[in-house]
């Protein structure tokens, strides 16, 4: 019955396209509130409709209030790397041609000069995109607006949507299936806001590092690198390389060569990634999803080639899901009872991760 649940949303998903988009991205935002609703539900006390508006009179205070202080920042930075683009892939490449002349690779010198001159398009390519760029900013406060009233209904009717769900299931195997959704509906929880946390920490981490090593965009850089944590592997990866990319079109401080500075900031990326997998991790998602890096990467090239952007950040927990609904078909074939199983599964998100990240089972990237 799950499974079949599980398999109709999909189905839901794939068919309805960018109608549901702000549905599902609503629903992911009220796995962050719920338990505040909840909490001034039950002790204060007040009303539902009270707590779930005071929630999202909070939260829409936070976005425009954020935004007030934030928006100027980004488009400001934005707007530099956008004016400062083509020279700084004109210096990147040129400081790549310097260093594979002086060791030789005199081929790799022409192609890299050769190529200097594409970075003059940047500027008449993102010209031509002002059409469709005005285009999509309609459709996306169009969007934004379904998403900001989803999410209120959701944090208004939750309980109310739960239980609808409940009655959608035949009452003979009512007993059976509502905890195994309650499981669930834990697990995405808890995955949902270890996420939230973890973009935080490293959008904070990056930014102040950057900073620090006069690396231009830094906050822009930061976000980035924070937005794109939620994307296993792949994301860390792309966030490294988009930020030595940077430094090595802009001046070395300290009278530091370009390489070395180029180098410091890679080691950069690397220590915040490690301290990240032995000290951050561990503590957050710990072993919230318990899933085999190949099933991972399985997972994220499905639900990007899917669903885009989104599929790639709902995979994971998506995989997480069906593992807790495969280990309970496995012990009702076998006819024995799944619910200790599955405590004992997300029993495991308490205790403490082992000592090497490679040893841990993987979530979030192919380390969770």
């Amino acid at each position: 019955m799950v499974a079949l649940l599980l398999i109709g949303a999909i189905y839901v998903v794939y068919r309805a396209g960018d109608i549901v988009r702000p549905f599902v991205w609503a629903a992911v935002l009220s796995y962050v509130l719920l338990p505040v609703v909840g909490f001034l539900e039950r002790r204060l006390p007040m009303r539902r409709t009270l707590a779930a508006a005071l929630v999202f009179l909070a939260l829409l205070a936070s976005m425009f209030g954020g935004g007030r202080l934030l928006a100027p920042v980004i488009v400001d930075q934005v707007r530099e790397l956008q004016r400062t683009l083509p020279s700084l892939l004109a210096n990147a490449q040129s400081t790549l041609a310097e260093t594979a002349d002086q060791v030789g690779l005199a081929d790799l010198d022409e192609l890299l000069l050769n190529n200097v001159s594409g970075g003059g398009d940047v500027g008449q390519a993102i010209a031509r995109t002002a059409v469709p760029f005005v285009v999509g900013l309609g459709r996306f406060l169009l969007e934004f607006l379904v998403f900001l009233i989803a999410t209120f209904f959701f944090l208004r009717d939750a309980p109310r949507l739960f239980d609808w769900i409940r009655r959608l299931i035949p009452s003979s195997q009512r007993a059976e299936i509502v905890p195994l959704l309650g499981e669930v509906n834990a697990l995405l929880g808890r995955y949902v806001r270890g996420q939230l946390f973890l973009v935080l920490v490293m959008w904070t981490a990056t930014f102040i590092g950057l900073t620090i090593l006069q690396v231009p965009f830094s906050f822009l850089l930061g976000m980035t690198t924070g937005v794109l944590e939620v994307i296993p592997i792949v994301g860390p990866i792309t966030a490294g390389a988009i930020a030595c990319l940077v430094a090595l079109g802009h001046p070395a401080p300290w009278g530091m060569s370009q390489i070395v500075y180029v180098a410091v900031v890679a080691i950069m990326y690397t220590v915040l990634r490690h301290a990240e997998d032995y000290f951050v991790i561990p503590f957050v998602i710990g072993r919230i999803v318990r899933l085999h890096p190949a099933v991972v990467i399985f997972s994220l090239l499905s639900g990007g080639a899917l669903f885009g952007l989104l599929g790639v950040f709902v995979a994971v927990p998506f995989a997480a899901t069906l593992r807790l609904v495969l280990i309970y078909i496995s012990a009702k074939l076998r006819d024995q009872d799944p619910f200790p199983k599955l405590e004992e599964e997300l029993a495991s998100v308490h205790e403490p991760a082992s000592e090497h990240p490679a040893a841990r089972p993987v979530g979030r990237r192919a380390h969770s």
